[in-house]
């Protein structure tokens, strides 16, 4: 079933939806020199493939690190980087039964 999926690790808030409290309302502690900077994450978090049958249908879609949930729906219109719209997919080799499930 389609719905949102949120990643099993922490992510930076972003332009897509944050997880947490903004940036702005959490107060930042001071770094202090001896500390050590953690490695930047991934650049994406999650890639999706569709298939219909055995072959791939459009492109991975990759969902940045900086949208912590990603919807996949039937819809035509992505409102960003957290959403994967099946509608806009085309296969001019489409079978009936592909159809009727998506």
């Amino acid at each position: 079933s389609a719905g949102p999926y949120a990643p099993p690790v922490s992510t930076h808030p972003g332009k897509c939806h944050p997880a947490g409290p903004s940036p702005s309302s959490t107060p930042t502690p001071a770094l202090s020199p001896r500390r050590r900077r953690r490695p930047a994450g991934p650049e994406f978090w999650c890639s999706i493939a569709y298939f219909e049958l055995d072959v791939q249908v459009g492109e991975t879609f990759k969902v940045p690190a900086s949208c912590p949930v990603v919807t996949v729906d039937g819809y035509v219109d992505p409102s960003g980087g957290d959403r994967f719209c099946l509608g806009q997919l085309s296969n001019v080799q489409r079978t009936e039964a592909s159809e009727r499930a998506r």
